[in-house]
């Protein structure tokens, strides 16, 4: 499956994106810490779900996004100290949250439940 990173932090994003592409079936087939320069290259890719930095999701741009892709999953990237897990509600099936601590299991588990991916334990 292919995925896309929007993240601000590029050491997070860069180190996201290495432990991504050794799970089996997952690509990055696009990373980038400017949600513009997303827009640019929105066609040209064909993924399945998007790792969004929190800081993006709060940003007027996503209704864009959301409104466009509705066929793709969304799993927002978090820091604890952004009590996203508290203060939104996940009112549909395409959207989930993850703190950006996880683990390379916990990111396999969740992407592919909000992808409804059987789980394959390694």
């Amino acid at each position: 499956m292919n995925i896309a990173i929007i993240e601000n932090n590029n050491f997070y994003r860069e180190s996201l994106k290495t432990v991504l592409n050794q799970i089996d079936d997952f690509i990055v087939v696009f990373d980038t810490d400017n949600i513009n320069s997303f827009f640019q290259f929105i066609d040209i890719y064909d993924f399945q779900i998007i790792l969004l930095d929190f800081t993006f999701y709060q940003n007027e741009n996503i209704e864009k996004i959301l409104k466009k892709l509705t066929d793709i999953k969304f799993l927002i990237l978090s820091n604890y100290t952004e009590k996203c897990f508290f203060d939104y509600q996940i009112d549909n099936n395409s959207l989930d949250f993850i703190p950006k601590c996880s683990n390379k299991n916990l990111f396999e588990q969740k992407i592919r439940k909000l992808l409804n991916i059987n789980i394959v334990l390694t």
